[in-house]
């Protein structure tokens, strides 16, 4: 099995986010007048607070209004931080400020598929193959994930070579930040290899995935310095990249889409819109896309 992200929780946060939520924000007759933002992100940090019970020393933070992919409801993370334990969670928000939901929104009746496709943003991403193939592979992927080492092994040395341009893989970050104390930090150097040298994401991915084993927090900084250099990365440009974390909104960006999707383990990935949980054998993804291929004839 892939890693699991634990859901939001300590000792100051118990209760919060445990189950799925929606909950009315504003009366009916309030919701018509079309609140404002700001009065609308005050209703739900005071209520948030409020219905958990979650001490006035906790503090609770949203981030900014986004589109999301349903008409009706924009996507909003929430941050509670109680000076040990800094969590964030997405929920949605219904446009007239009267419902604050906690997990997916469902469009029965609609095409699941199309609905992730749209979730998922494409452009700018680390990309192996032409963006003209029929099947995406689209991988959320932590880098200090044993189960995505694998994923990321078998993509380079079978999936790739076998399917050609007829296939396109795209990377994406989602490191599970409760369990895993050094990979939000390769993440970021990750992107930051994306941005210098888009060629080198994933000759220094690979090496990242190769020598798990020997990384730790303590030292990961000069670790990942060294695998750079063994990918062709210019190390004063990481590391200055590194030390201001300049893609950390990349990262950001990944992991408020992941959790959008649903994910709550790596690796997941999306083979045309069809989710896929953990590493696959090298027979059962080959069969997922070929059938993806047929599909899309």
């Amino acid at each position: 099995m892939g890693h699991v992200a634990s859901p939001l929780r300590s000792s100051a946060l118990l209760g919060l986010l445990t189950a799925v939520l929606a909950v009315p924000l504003l009366s009916p007759a309030s919701a018509a007048q079309a609140p404002n933002q700001a009065a609308t992100r005050e209703k739900i940090v005071k209520y948030v607070r409020q219905r958990f019970n979650i001490p006035d020393s906790v503090k609770i933070t949203l981030g900014d209004f986004r589109e999301s992919a349903y008409a009706d409801f924009d996507a909003v993370t929430l941050t509670v931080d109680d000076g040990k334990d800094k969590r964030a969670q997405p929920f949605f928000v219904s446009k007239d400020g009267r419902y604050l939901v906690e997990g997916n929104i469902y469009t029965l009746g609609g095409d699941p598929r199309k609905e992730i496709v749209r979730l998922i943003s494409l452009a700018d991403e680390p990309t192996q193959g032409p963006a003209t193939a029929p099947v995406t592979l689209v991988e959320y992927s932590d880098l200090q994930c044993p189960t995505c080492a694998r994923l990321h092994e078998m993509l380079e040395t079978d999936i790739l070579p076998k399917y050609g341009d007829k296939l396109r893989v795209v990377f994406k970050e989602f490191p599970l930040t409760a369990i895993h104390d050094w990979s939000p930090t390769a993440a970021v150097a990750a992107q930051c290899a994306y941005q210098i040298d888009p060629s080198k994401y994933v000759p220094f991915r690979s090496l990242v995935f190769q020598n798990q084993s020997t990384l730790d927090a303590d030292h990961i900084r000069d670790k990942l310095l060294h695998l750079a250099a063994q990918a062709g990365i210019d190390n004063m440009k990481l590391a200055s990249c590194l030390d201001s974390r300049a893609s950390q909104p990349r990262i950001e960006a990944n992991t408020q889409e992941g959790q959008a999707l649903g994910i709550a383990s790596t690796p997941t990935s999306f083979i045309n819109g069809r989710v896929v949980v953990g590493a696959p054998t090298l027979d059962e993804i080959s069969k997922l896309i070929d059938e993806a291929l047929k599909d899309s004839k």
